[in-house]
């Protein structure tokens, strides 16, 4: 049996993955995108779909397909489907060997958690996968465990895996307990060291010790789990017709549009060579994982940002202000530099987790001045550096959601089905909310309006149904009626 029919991955949703972000990501790159509106996305690997049926729950108009080898992931994610009666998504129990041309060409294709996790011979499937069924400027979005970072996760792994391979007749799930005890075994023996590997065991213990099981097993304890150098990812990519635009870390761009120290004292490696940057960044981090976007080699990937490309952008922000600093949701410190950015990060933060078109920030954050095209540049570039410190969103499409609550407010389907401790909403997140407001959620169907939903719940007040109608409305879990 298939060890995912055994042990289902866990249901999650991967914001990263969204056309929206891989559009956004190469349209600064230089690349025209198909629009994510109405786009055609395949996700190979896609479990029981939980991440592919939020972006089609965002995307109404757009064709998603999910394709996975497990039948019990495929069966679990169908029934959401038909209780949700979504009509824009389709998830099939299929090899990747047997995919063929009659699936159509994807706009955007994602391969989460694959790369690494399939036997060598099945990368190259994968990746002639993403050059066969990409249409002309259409993003990949690849996954997959890297080198330096993952020698030393090797060690963990090899550890575990040489322990449940003396335990032959224990059920998969026996074996991760048996995996978890004889890793908290060994750090327990060695609790007083103060040596590097006593450092690693203690922190891959408390690590392993807040994810569930059956990440443990598929993440940690699959048969087949192959890293590789970021350069050797590139070559092999490349040997496929395929060329690598970016990473979804965006924040080493930080450095090498913005120079700093750490550049600076790297410049003779580097070379002017962008695939050596970032191959020596990888071990100045130690990075174990990337998530790279690819391309068709036939594109020119511009390497330099180009702040202009904002221009046509919508922004979105939550910061908090002290002066000419913001401190981003991280708790990291960023100085301001412009008055116009400032006024900017305040509307932007008013309006959280709406959206604005940057034509729109400039029009409401412009003061009287002589020269709009050097203001309007100031805004363009110094918002670009907040993108690359990570403090701020940048979009290609709208919000998807609204934040104004109407008369009969109506939450969306997925949020309103689906009982998981946190709840997903239209922004491809999970998100917390009160008690009072996941009592309410079910109900905003669009029939509701205060007084049914009062005499529904019984036993909530007037004001803590405002309240939680807020905190829906605030996390992005209300559409258009």
């Amino acid at each position: 049996m298939n060890t995912y029919d055994e042990i289902p991955y866990p249901s999650l949703v991967y914001t990263d993955t969204h056309p929206n972000k891989l559009a956004t990501f190469a349209t600064l790159f230089g690349i025209k995108t198909p629009p994510i509106t109405d786009c055609r996305i395949l996700e190979l690997g896609c479990g029981d779909g939980t991440n592919l049926i939020a972006i089609a729950q965002s995307l109404p108009q757009a064709n998603c397909i999910g394709i996975d080898f497990s039948a019990t992931q495929i069966a679990s994610g169908q029934k959401v489907i038909d209780a949700i009666q979504l009509t824009n998504v389709k998830l099939q129990q299929l090899d990747f060997n047997a995919i063929d041309e009659s699936l159509g060409k994807f706009d955007y294709i994602i391969a989460h958690g694959i790369y690494s996790w399939v036997p060598l011979t099945m990368q190259d499937t994968v990746l002639n996968l993403l050059k066969k069924y990409l249409t002309t400027n259409g993003i990949a979005y690849v996954s997959y465990n890297i080198y330096p970072g993952w020698h030393t996760e090797h060690v963990v792994r090899d550890m575990m895996m040489y322990h449940i391979q003396q335990l032959p007749l224990l059920s998969p799930q026996a074996k991760t307990v048996q995996a978890k005890e004889i890793l908290q075994f060994i750090t327990n023996l060695r609790q007083s060291g103060t040596s590097a590997f006593d450092v690693l065991l203690k922190e891959k213990f408390q690590q392993l010790q807040n994810v569930e099981d059956n990440y443990l097993s598929h993440d940690f304890l699959e048969k087949d789990n192959n890293p590789v150098y970021f350069h050797q990812f590139v070559k092999h990519a490349e040997q496929h017709n395929l060329t690598y635009v970016t990473d979804i870390e965006f924040r080493h761009y930080l450095m090498s549009y913005f120079p700093s120290q750490v550049v600076k004292a790297m410049e003779k490696l580097f070379q002017d060579d962008f695939f050596k940057q970032e191959q020596y960044l990888d071990f100045f981090y130690h990075r174990t994982l990337r998530r790279s976007l690819l391309c068709h080699q036939d594109i020119t990937v511009k390497r330099t940002l180009d702040w202009q490309k904002l221009l046509d952008c919508y922004v979105a922000a939550d910061l908090q202000l002290e002066g000419q600093n913001v401190t981003t949701v991280a708790g990291e410190l960023i100085n301001i530099e412009h008055p116009i950015t400032i006024i900017a990060v305040e509307h932007l933060s008013k309006i959280y987790p709406q959206r604005i078109a940057f034509k729109e920030l400039f029009k409401h954050s412009k003061r009287p001045a002589k020269n709009l095209a050097k203001l309007r540049t100031d805004l363009a570039q110094e918002l670009l550096r907040l993108y690359c410190s990570e403090a701020i969103e940048l979009h290609v499409e709208p919000s998807a959601f609204i934040t104004e609550i109407k008369d009969c407010p109506m939450a969306s389907p997925l949020a309103r089905h689906i009982k998981f401790p946190h709840v997903i909403n239209l922004r491809c997140e999970f998100v917390n909310i009160s008690d009072t407001a996941k009592q309410i959620l079910p109900h905003l169907n669009g029939n509701n309006d205060k007084s049914a939903l009062l005499n529904i719940l019984g036993n909530v007040t007037i004001d803590r149904l405002d309240k939680a109608l807020l905190e829906i409305a605030q996390n992005a879990l209300l559409v258009k009626c």
